[in-house]
């Protein structure tokens, strides 16, 4: 009897712990995409990806010049960098080339963000722009026939504070870094 009764037992206990164990099809089971951003940067070192992003390519043909703008909002922070090019066709593609900061109105690189103004309402004022040799935008690809951009980003926006009487108190200075976009759309106008 008591070979049968320890058979009994083993035979109840492996079926016990076959039941318990895990199977691979849990509901528990999550999977995870990785999705490649539109348009995103690091400010002061932390992940910025907006949520309302506008990006045009406007043709001017008074001056045969065409400006390309982006700008970006999330979180109380917004980016706009644009670049001009000049003697330009009326058309919505766009040079593939690297464009760095240099003084000129041609590249500008801005950060701004949301504060309580004297009004009263909260507004986007601009924290500080990319001076010469501080900013740089490369452009890797463009598709004109889905009007797309790619390329990466980067600068460092200044801002000079001054006292009351004029006087030169501090500089404000914010990293925005790794800024990529990708296939970001754009709209295309002339005027």
């Amino acid at each position: 009897m008591k070979p049968f009764l320890i058979l009994t037992l083993c035979v109840l206990s492996t079926a016990i712990f076959q039941g318990c164990k895990k199977d691979s099809t849990d509901a528990d089971t999550t999977t995870t995409t990785t999705e490649t951003p539109i348009l995103q940067a690091y400010i002061g070192g932390t992940v910025w990806t907006p949520d309302t992003l506008t990006t045009t390519l406007v043709h001017n043909a008074a001056t045969s010049s065409k400006v390309l703008t982006c700008t970006g909002t999330k979180s109380q922070k917004r980016i706009v960098f644009s670049i001009k090019q000049s003697s330009a066709v009326n058309d919505s593609s766009f040079p593939v080339a690297t464009y760095n900061v240099d003084g000129s109105s041609n590249v500008n690189m801005s950060y701004y963000t949301q504060q309580l103004t004297t009004a009263g309402l909260y507004d986007f004022v601009l924290y500080g722009t990319a001076q010469a040799g501080s900013g740089t935008i490369t452009i890797t690809s463009v598709d004109t026939a889905n009007k797309t951009i790619t390329g990466t980003y980067s600068f460092i926006s200044s801002k000079l504070n001054y006292d009351a009487e004029g006087n030169y108190e501090s500089i404000t200075l914010a990293a925005i870094t790794t800024g990529v976009f990708n296939a970001m759309p754009y709209t295309f106008a002339s005027n």
